[in-house]
């Protein structure tokens, strides 16, 4: 069963085959331990000291750490450590306040699912949809869901009558209207469970590229508002390899923010869209302890004297019983310094030299349109980031097909929709609103959503390196995606369209698609594919019913005109020639070559950066047919 002493240890094996990269059937194998009693290891189930000791060893981990944080979890008086007291159910005074508990509790009970919990409960009592819902906000929180799910957890009587009388304040408060007083931080016990999420160490960075690119306005004014320049952002790593003494520091020269703004900005707050106002909220909170487990923030804007600096030391936090930090100030060396410095020290894990430059390749990737387009300027310990820039036929390359030409590259420029937009919070409501739906301020101004962009034909082909990029302001959220080449049918059933052809499971159509106002995930890797805004981003791209023309008119539907079904039809097929605009050498399509000479364009090699070699080849090789004469070695090796 679970046990809330060996959360900590549960938490230090996950980090260790994360680190290890092994599934839990190559760790069984390597430990000699079965597999389910290594999850339930992990999980925070009461487990023998072998067997976490069979788990580090077998993730290449320190044995003698594993041991000491099981002594220490086991020590007199650590097992009988009231989950209630860690989060101080007696100051619970709101329903947010006692969900934000309940979650905590969650967590540091193992975070069993709600069916377990359901379960145990018995018939009736704790549904766990009815759970599910109340926990995150969407129904009113019951008393009796309170107190039975603290029962199922086994908090005892009298931390059950603590959160009874909780429930109690909050219900006497909730039309009582209520000061609120910020902290800087969410409780760090749930701070500690939200580190544990799963998220990979370059989204964690990105997430502050992104609150550095939000701050600073639209990541497509041109100029980008308020400067004349790209806003640099610089990521620099310390060179120590020891985990306690590495840090690393994300600053940017934006316009940074004032004390108030700074505390309010550090709040647990929404994410997953650029607001109008500087703030990092939920993914900065996630992310920072994710990373670290100490972080600075310095900031100021232009006209203050110093500047406001915020630590956070995430361990104090959880250890001592107040939840604020300190906040200080610093004289400027120069009047006119300006920005936001966060420095992320005690990281979790160490960043090797490899990694760094990894990190740079995917930034670059992920940041491409605003890095290539001058509005960001992004370094890693001075180096600068390059973008990864598609490698699609040029804009003059076109094919014949019976309907006329048809150019590699199609633009899209849709208005899909017209809303009010808030200037104050950046939500968006309906065009006839008076006020904001969110916070209710009247101060509202038309705003056009737009999906645009294009979609075009890459010059090689490949089993993975195609589909469409989705942006949201700036950034990639779906990469090289592909789910627009699948056509679902009445019955709801997939049909993969493209690619069809041979070499079987090889595509090369691509795409940037911006799409700003669609939601997105908190995680930022992907949208509500669920919502009326995606469903017409989708039909922005690739229409009604099938790209092909004859299965279109098969299921009823007319010819569809999309920008991808219009690209679809001239150009699924892979036949060598100017006809497909495929390189060749007299005889057959070379796409092992033509994915070589685009490994030397994404490194930069000049002669490789315009089109003209796939195009000679495809041009040679209709020549070569003609003439009966396949390709030359010399030729392929030029």
């Amino acid at each position: 069963m679970h046990a809330v002493e060996m959360g900590e240890v549960a938490r230090w094996l996950r980090r260790a085959r994360r680190l290890a990269g092994l599934t839990y059937a190559e760790l069984a194998q390597e430990a000699g331990v079965s597999s389910s009693r290594l999850h339930r290891a992990a999980n925070g189930w009461r487990t023998p000291l072998p067997v976490v000791e069979a788990f580090a060893r077998a993730c290449g981990a320190s044995v003698d750490e594993a041991r000491a944080l099981w002594q220490q979890a086991h020590s007199p008086g650590t097992a009988d450590t009231s989950a209630a007291e860690q989060v101080r159910v007696e100051e619970i005074n709101t329903f947010a306040q006692l969900r934000q508990a309940m979650w905590v509790l969650h967590a540091a009970h193992g975070s069993p699912s709600l069916r377990k919990l359901q379960d145990r409960a018995g018939p009736g009592i704790l549904p766990r949809t009815t759970l599910n819902e109340t926990m995150r906000g969407k129904t009113r929180l019951r008393k009796d869901i309170v107190l039975s799910f603290v029962r199922v957890l086994g908090v005892g009587e009298n931390a059950e009558a603590s959160w009874g009388a909780a429930w109690d304040r909050a219900e006497r408060n909730r039309h009582t209207p209520q000061r609120q007083i910020v902290h800087v931080a969410p409780s760090p016990q749930l701070l500690r469970a939200l580190s544990d999420l799963p998220m990979s160490g370059w989204s964690c960075f990105a997430e502050l590229v992104d609150n550095a690119v939000a701050a600073h306005g639209s990541a497509y004014d041109n100029p980008p508002t308020g400067r004349t320049g790209p806003l640099p952002v610089s990521i620099n790593f310390s060179d120590s390899s020891h985990p306690d003494q590495s840090a690393v520091t994300i600053s940017d020269r934006g316009p940074g923010m004032d004390e108030k703004t700074l505390l309010e900005a550090v709040r647990l707050g929404r994410s997953g869209r650029a607001p109008r106002y500087p703030t990092l909220g939920l993914g900065f909170s996630v992310v920072t302890s994710r990373l670290g487990s100490h972080i600075t923030v310095r900031t100021a804007r232009p006209e203050a004297a110093d500047w406001t600096v915020l630590t956070l030391d995430l361990g104090s936090l959880v250890r001592g019983a107040e939840w604020r930090v300190p906040v200080s100030t610093e004289p400027k060396v120069q009047p006119t310094e300006h920005g936001t410095h966060i420095t992320i020290s005690r990281l979790r894990e160490p960043w090797s030299a490899a990694q760094q430059r990894r990190l740079g390749v995917k930034l670059g990737d992920i940041y491409s349109y605003p890095i290539r387009e001058n509005h960001l300027h992004l370094t890693i310990n001075g180096r600068t980031v390059r973008p990864r820039l598609p490698c699609i036929w040029g804009d003059n390359r076109s094919v014949v097909r019976r309907d006329g030409t048809v150019p590699t590259k199609l633009p899209i420029n849709v208005t899909v929709a017209t809303v009010h937009n808030c200037v104050d919070c950046g939500h968006d409501s309906a065009l006839d609103a008076e006020r904001c739906a969110e916070c209710h301020g009247h101060s509202l101004a038309p705003l056009l959503q737009r999906v645009w962009g294009w979609v075009g034909i890459q010059r090689y082909l490949h089993t993975t390196d195609y589909g469409i990029d989705f942006y949201s302001h700036g950034r990639k959220i779906l990469v090289r995606d592909k789910s627009l080449f699948t056509w679902h049918d009445d019955s709801g059933d997939p049909r993969t369209e493209y690619p069809s052809e041979l070499p079987a499971g090889m595509g090369r159509i691509v795409g940037e698609i911006h799409c700003d106002h669609v939601p997105v995930a908190w995680s930022k890797d992907s949208f509500d594919t669920d919502s009326a805004q995606w469903r017409a981003v989708v039909h922005a791209v690739r229409g009604q019913g099938p790209l092909g023309m004859q299965h279109s008119h098969r299921y009823g539907y007319p010819t569809n005109t999309s920008p991808l079904a219009v690209l679809y039809r001239a150009y699924r097929r892979n036949s060598p020639g100017l006809k497909h605009l495929i390189p060749g050498d007299g005889m057959r399509a070379i796409h092992q070559t033509a994915r070589e000479w685009a490994q030397r364009f994404h490194q930069g090699l000049p002669e490789y950066l315009n089109d003209d070699i796939w195009y000679e080849a495809a041009t040679s090789h209709d020549i070569r047919c003609r003439e009966g004469t396949p390709d030359t070695a010399s030729f392929l090796e030029q």
